[in-house]
C-alpha cells in the first residue's frame, strides 16, 4: 500500500489564517507606533488584533486533540488516465464524530506566461467531479473507501509542456466536537500507456 499524505487546508479555506496573520502584523505595528502617544490605545490595538490570531490557533489546537493526521492508501502510486479503483482515507479520532463526507475528483491546470511587466498567471479548475465515499463505523477513526475514476482523455491542454496539470481528491468533513475540516491529496496521473 502507498501512503500519500495530507496538504490541507487544516482549516477550510487557507484566507482564514492569512487575514488573521495580516491582522495580526498591522495591529501590532499600529499598536507599538501608537504607544508613543497613548498607551491604553496602542495596548487595546494590539490585543484587539491578536483576538482573531487567537481564535485560529485555538482552533488547530482543538481540531488536532480531536483528529490525527490524515492519510490516503493507495495501491497504485502513479494511475494513468482513464483510471479506476478504490482508495481508503484513514485518519484517527479522539472524541469527535463525523456527520458527513463530501469527495470530489479534481484536475487544476496553472499556466504562466511572459516574464517581467508582461507575466501572467491563469489557475482554474478544469475537472470537478463528485465522488461516492462508503464509510464503515469505527471506534478509533475514520476509514472511508472511495471508488475513483479518472476520465480517460483529462483537459485538452494536458500535454502542454507550458500548464502545470495537478489532479487533487479533496475531501471536506463536517464534524462534532471539533471544527470542520478538509483534506487534499495529490493524485499523480501520467498519460496512458499505449497497447495496455
Amino acid at each position: 500500500m502507498n501512503e500519500i499524505s495530507d496538504e490541507g487546508p487544516i482549516l477550510g479555506s487557507g484566507w482564514i489564517p492569512m487575514i488573521a496573520s495580516v491582522l495580526l502584523l498591522v495591529g501590532l505595528f499600529f499598536g507599538f507606533k501608537m504607544m508613543r502617544d497613548d498607551v491604553r490605545l496602542g495596548a487595546a490595538i494590539m490585543v484587539g488584533s491578536a483576538i482573531p490570531a487567537a481564535i485560529v490557533v485555538s482552533r488547530v489546537v482543538r481540531l488536532r486533540r480531536a483528529l490525527g493526521i490524515a492519510k490516503l492508501e493507495t495501491k497504485d502510486y502513479l494511475v494513468p488516465l482513464g483510471w479506476s479503483g478504490t482508495v481508503s482515507y484513514v485518519r484517527p479520532l479522539r472524541g469527535a464524530t463525523v456527520r458527513s463526507i463530501e469527495a470530489r475528483l479534481q484536475c487544476e491546470e496553472h499556466v504562466q506566461k511572459g516574464s517581467g511587466r508582461n507575466h501572467r498567471e491563469w489557475r482554474q479548475v478544469v475537472v470537478d467531479e463528485p465522488l461516492a465515499p462508503q464509510t464503515a463505523p469505527y471506534l478509533e477513526q475514520i476509514r472511508v473507501q472511495i471508488p475513483l475514476q479518472v476520465p480517460a482523455s483529462g483537459p485538452a491542454t494536458f500535454y502542454y509542456t507550458d500548464n502545470e496539470i495537478t489532479w487533487w481528491l479533496r475531501l471536506r468533513l463536517e464534524m462534532d466536537g471539533c471544527p470542520n475540516t478538509r483534506s487534499s491529496f495529490k493524485i499523480v496521473v501520467v498519460p496512458a500507456v499505449v497497447g495496455q
